[in-house]
């Protein structure tokens, strides 16, 4: 993994598309929105509005983390 970025706009690399696509769709599914970037397939944008609590940002942190791990 390799993380792009500066502040809450954050791209995380991963080693494929459909690797990045399976993560985005689970997380997806657990409640986590995240997005595609158009010119990068393998890259998983992360992008939280500046308003997120504490509480909900530890809450897709932990998301997506297990999320990836799943992926591993």
């Amino acid at each position: 993994l390799e993380i792009r970025g500066k502040g809450l706009m954050l791209a995380i690399i991963v080693k494929t598309g459909e690797l990045a696509e399976k993560i985005i769709l689970k997380c997806l599914d657990k409640g986590l929105i995240l997005f595609f970037l158009l010119f990068e397939s393998k890259a998983i944008r992360v992008t939280p509005p500046l308003t997120i609590s504490d509480k909900e940002l530890i809450e897709g942190c932990e998301i997506l983390l297990q999320t990836i791990e799943e992926f591993s």
